[in-house]
């Protein structure tokens, strides 16, 4: 059964971040699946990832479909008091619901959800009901044992609350039919916030500002939350986790949720996990044919993009992606396919939204790391760059010619170390030739970028003033993304920046699970604070995504003073 925690607050606390970005962290430190219910849907995996936007492998909860509907209508109706009220709730409910039967069909050992259909309802009802007296901690005590097992309101609590009649018989009845949208949950984390500063930042959001998002309202909803919280807490003898969300960033806010949760959260015991860097051996042609690829995906996504993977086996470049899955050479395709002919096959091949973003995040890497190399060679001083996995190193050498090209001198100021598996033994030969054609001093360092050896190889070459990690977060499995994060921040010299980048799922992503490929996907703010988790300023870090939005490239500071994770060996 899935440890069902609810996240709470009012809006502008961080709550709907939080609720996103918290399981990504237990599923990499503690090696156990975990989830996220909010504005979408996210099961993580420590190997891989099971469920997220327009990736639904195993289905979709028909009450995850109804809660999306929820919140839309609600969401057109913030400014009805009488509609509104209604449609959150139903979202609510819908959402909790959802929750439990997701992390039911992916054994999740902890399901987050943005709110909690009783918790939030005890804090936003006030905002639509006028009374003198405001409810007591008691008296929404008696409210959750009424709603949850019937128990009679005296009048005395019922003349200060809400008009619960609808609400209980509703709840009873959907108890009876099996619904699971009406619980206490087993953790609450409550992002205390003064309604104030929540104020500020809603308006610093650049986005419509709701109805009932003003300082009387929210200053109500604080009120309610605080007393929704102790109530909690006696009905169930469990503490919740109340942190002060003004005085701390994100990152530390997601540090104390961590902590507060770990103990409640087995690790599971050691279990064989996915070693080879990397697509999975299993993928290709022959696991393509597979049954479940054919009538679980290809058919029912086939005008969703899956039309393209059709075509595969018919071009030169589509049998050698199948034959050898994104290997360099690959890789090397898809960047250069714009400088040779092109038949309509490869074509297709190249329009695949998955090679497009491949593509366009090339094209990002190197209008960024341009003037960012520029700007630290103009003071004259010794740039050592590290780049792993390395591939053929295009998003490095591109701007380093263009650099060199108008200031040729500069290269023996240059120290660049790469690091790869290099199968095919294509890597080193040719990296090596470009690097003496510029005059930089270059070293490649062939082996596993997570074995100790060749740690100890990479951290002789430092401390580095530039670091990419670009191509790999969703191929390594999330421990060992968050050792290897650690561990390099470690070898950054301070002012250093790490360049790296993530996949969001798309239509791609359910093809590759059936083909054989274990991946994991991120969002945008999952993987900003993955980053913060490592020891990195990934907050402040704004994305830059390529047309398709499926891939996400961010430059980043390493912290001065960051409390990193120990790195795993």
């Amino acid at each position: 059964m899935s440890l069902k925690v609810a996240v709470l607050g009012i809006d502008g606390s961080g709550k709907s971040s939080l609720a996103q970005a918290l399981p990504v962290v237990l599923a990499a430190e503690l090696e156990i699946v975990a989830g996220s219910a909010g504005d979408d849907y996210w099961v993580f995996g420590p190997d891989q990832d099971h469920l997220a936007p327009r990736f639904h492998p195993r289905g979709f909860p028909i009450a995850a479909h109804l809660s999306r509907l929820a919140r839309r209508w609600a969401k057109r109706s913030t400014g009805n008091p009488r509609l509104y009220p209604y449609l959150k709730l139903a979202q609510m409910l819908f959402q909790d619901d959802a929750a439990v039967a997701i992390g039911r069909r992916y054994r999740a050992a902890a399901m987050v959800a943005d709110g909690n259909l009783i918790l939030s309802a005890t804090g936003r009802a006030g905002n639509y009901r006028n009374r003198k007296e405001r409810a007591t901690p008691a008296d929404i005590e008696a409210a959750y044992r009424h709603l949850l097992s019937g128990t009679p309101l005296d009048a005395d609590a019922a003349s200060r609350l809400p008009a619960l009649g609808a609400a209980a018989t509703v709840a009873r009845w959907l108890r009876r039919i099996g619904f699971d949208g009406v619980w206490l949950p087993d953790a609450v984390i409550f992002l205390d916030l003064p309604p104030e500063t929540a104020l500020e930042r809603v308006g610093r959001r650049g986005r419509h500002v709701d109805a009932h998002e003003n300082l009387a309202d929210m200053t109500h909803a604080r009120e309610s939350y605080v007393k929704a919280v102790a109530a909690y807490t006696a009905i169930t003898g469990r503490p919740a986790c109340v942190i002060d969300a003004q005085d701390k960033t994100p990152g530390e806010i997601l540090r104390v949720a961590f902590d507060y949760l770990q103990p409640q959260l087995e690790k599971p015991a050691e279990a064989a996990r996915q070693k080879v860097l990397g697509t999975s051996p299993e993928a290709g042609l022959q696991t393509a044919l597979k049954p479940g690829y054919l009538f679980r995906y290809l058919l029912p996504r086939l005008f969703s993009g899956a039309w393209r993977e059709l075509t595969f086996p018919l071009s030169k470049t589509g049998r050698m992606l199948l034959q050898e899955g994104y290997s360099a050479g690959v890789m090397r395709v898809i960047h250069e396919h714009d400088q040779a002919a092109q038949g309509a096959l490869d074509r297709v091949f190249f329009g695949y939204p998955l090679h497009r973003a491949v593509y366009d995040r090339l094209q990002i890497l190197t209008a960024r790391l341009q003037p960012e190399l520029e700007a630290r060679l103009q003071k004259r001083g010794r740039v050592r760059i590290f780049t792993a996995p390395s591939g053929f190193a295009y998003d490095l050498f591109r701007p380093l010619e263009e650099i060199l090209q108008a200031d040729p001198a500069a290269a023996r100021r240059i120290d660049l170390v790469a690091a790869d598996l290099d199968p095919h033994g294509v890597l080193a030969p040719e990296l090596t030739a470009r690097a003496q054609k510029l005059g930089i001093k270059f070293r490649i360092i062939l082996g596993d970028l997570t074995a100790e050896a060749t740690r100890r190889e990479v951290a002789a070459g430092g401390p580095y003033q530039v670091a990419l990690f670009v191509g790999l977060s969703s191929w390594l499995p999330k421990p060992q993304t968050v050792a290897h994060l650690s561990w390099l921040r470690g070898q950054l010299a301070p002012g250093a920046v790490l360049v790296t980048d993530c996949f969001s799922a798309d239509t791609y992503a359910e093809g590759g699970r059936h083909a054989g490929y274990r991946a994991g996907y991120y969002s945008p703010v999952a993987y900003q604070a993955l980053l913060e988790w490592c020891g990195y300023a990934g907050l402040e870090a704004a994305p830059e995504s390529g047309r398709d939005r499926i891939n996400h490239v961010f430059v980043t500071r390493a912290r001065v003073a960051a409390r990193a994770p120990a790195a795993r060996a």
